[in-house]
C-alpha cells in the first residue's frame, strides 16, 4: 500500500496518505483546515540513505536507524 507524504499550501502543515494502489487517486484536503491545494512532497520514508548500514525509522523526523544526526544529511 503506497503511503504518500503531502504538504498543505495554505497552512503549511504536512500529513501522510494512505493509497491502496499506486493508481489510485483521491481528492486530497488538509487534515487540518480542510484546504484542498496540497502537494506531494519527497519524503525519506523507506528509502536508502547510502551510507552507514542502516535504514530509515519511519516518518518525516529525518533519523537514520544507525546515527544521531538529526537530519540524514549528516550521514555517510
Amino acid at each position: 500500500m503506497p503511503i504518500y507524504e503531502f504538504l498543505c499550501d495554505k497552512c503549511n502543515t504536512k500529513f501522510d496518505e494512505y493509497f491502496k494502489s499506486s493508481a489510485e487517486k483521491k481528492k486530497l484536503s488538509c487534515p487540518s483546515c480542510n484546504g484542498r491545494r496540497v502537494h506531494k512532497i519527497f519524503s525519506l520514508f523507506g528509502t536508502s540513505t547510502g551510507g552507514g548500514g542502516g535504514s530509515p525509522s519511519g516518518g518525516s523526523s529525518g533519523y537514520c536507524g544507525s546515527c544521531t544526526a538529526s537530519t540524514c544529511t549528516g550521514c555517510s
